[in-house]
Order: C-alpha cells, then sequence, then structure tokens
C-alpha cells in the first residue's frame, strides 16, 4: 500500500515535472527570439489541469495523468510594448526562468525524496 502511494506520488510530480520543463522551454525560447520583430510570447499552462486531476483523484481514486498535459499559448497581442511589437519582456522572463527553475528543483528533490523511502521501505528499515 505504501509502495503505490509513494509511486502515486512520483507520478504526481513527474507529470508537475514535465509542465515545468515545457514551461522552461518556452522562456528559453521567448529569449532567444525577443529581438525578432513582431515574436510573441509564449506561455505554458499546466497547473490547472494538474490541479483537476489530483482533485478526481482525491474524490474518486483513479489517478488519470493524461489530461494533465502542459498547453501552450500566445501571450495576449495587447501586452506589446515596443517599437517592433515583440512582447517580450526581458525582465520577466529572467524572473519566470528563475521561479521555474526553483519549482523544478523541489519537484526533482520531492521525488529523490520519496525514491529514498521506497527504498528504505523495500530494505525493511
Amino acid at each position: 500500500m505504501l509502495t503505490q502511494a509513494i509511486h502515486q506520488d512520483n507520478a504526481v510530480l513527474s507529470a508537475a515535472l514535465r509542465g515545468t520543463h515545457a514551461r522552461h522551454d518556452a522562456i528559453m525560447n521567448n529569449i532567444a527570439n525577443a529581438d525578432v520583430p513582431g515574436f510573441t510570447a509564449r506561455r505554458v499552462e499546466f497547473e490547472s489541469a494538474l490541479s483537476e486531476v489530483i482533485d478526481n483523484w482525491r474524490a474518486t481514486g483513479n489517478l488519470d495523468l493524461s489530461r494533465a498535459r502542459p498547453s501552450l499559448r500566445y501571450q495576449e497581442a495587447f501586452n506589446f510594448f515596443r517599437m517592433d511589437r515583440s512582447n517580450v519582456d526581458m525582465e520577466r522572463e529572467m524572473v519566470a526562468l528563475y521561479i521555474n527553475s526553483v519549482r523544478s528543483d523541489v519537484l526533482v528533490n520531492s521525488i529523490l525524496h520519496n525514491s529514498r523511502m521506497l527504498n528504505q521501505v523495500l530494505q525493511g528499515r
């Protein structure tokens, strides 16, 4: 029972990690294309879909992570603030990159912690 709970926790953490990786890719793409005239920044959304999956898991006991996929969205066009009509704000992107990196680190450390716990259970400690 404990091993199944750890496995399910790791599955949820892995889904969240996939979302942070997709967000990292989008942020890096925004930074790389910041000077391209007319470039529209992209954002990745996955928290709401993952939250719905977790709520359903708690209510039904069924963990279906197939609906917890990151989605790529274009940042609103009205956010153009540069003469070249690119809406990439480098300061915003750098802050988003830092926050996303911290989230990714927390998720990886949580998965490692769960793996250590599982290892201890399997060794009988």
